[in-house]
């Protein structure tokens, strides 16, 4: 997205990064619920609303991968933080990572004028296409994440079986045990 065609249309998005920002922002937090969202929004102490706080200090940097061309490396700190919080919500994988493309609606609101004079529509393809790149990231973190909290699940489930047959006087079942627990000594 670096040669002279999409330069009016960067330019466009520069000048209105804060408002794009904002409007992104506040889409995004309109996918929690109402005294959610306006918590999120209203509370500045990052100890007490680590949400809000992730979400304002990483879209800033997300939108300039954006405009300035998407490097993972720069990319997936920036995306790890919010998608580790939505893994641990209420949020199915599609609604995890919907927040990247609410990002396309608030581009296209925002641009409308500009799309109007310069109907290129590679342009915009351009951009929509390095914010599909950022969900796909997105996804795969989500994925770990949650890939993550079922292996604990599963090892919790599995101490607490143990737990229970050693307290029962009971052998310790192989399933149960699993390679971080060790097998009860045999008499």
């Amino acid at each position: 997205m670096s040669d002279d065609a999409t330069q009016p249309l960067l330019q466009a998005l520069v000048a209105k990064k804060p408002a794009i920002i904002q409007a992104w922002l506040g889409r995004t937090l309109q996918t929690y619920p109402e005294h959610t969202s306006r918590f999120l929004l209203q509370e500045k102490d990052p100890f007490r609303n680590p949400v809000g706080n992730t979400l304002k200090e990483a879209f800033p940097g997300l939108f300039d991968q954006l405009i300035g061309g998407t490097d993972a490396t720069t990319i997936t700190p920036l995306l790890d933080g919010i998608v580790r919080i939505r893994a641990v919500q209420d949020f199915t994988a599609s609604q995890a990572v919907a927040f990247l493309f609410l990002l396309k609606k608030v581009v296209r609101e925002a641009l409308d004028g500009e799309l109007q004079r310069c109907p290129d529509g590679d342009s915009l393809a351009a951009v929509d296409g390095r914010i599909d790149e950022m969900a796909l990231l997105a996804f795969d973190l989500f994925m770990k994440c949650r890939e993550t909290i079922y292996e604990i699940k599963a090892k919790e489930a599995r101490r607490r079986i143990y737990v229970l047959e050693r307290m029962y006087g009971m052998e310790p079942s192989a399933s149960a045990c699993g390679p971080d627990l060790p097998l009860a000594p045999q008499p």
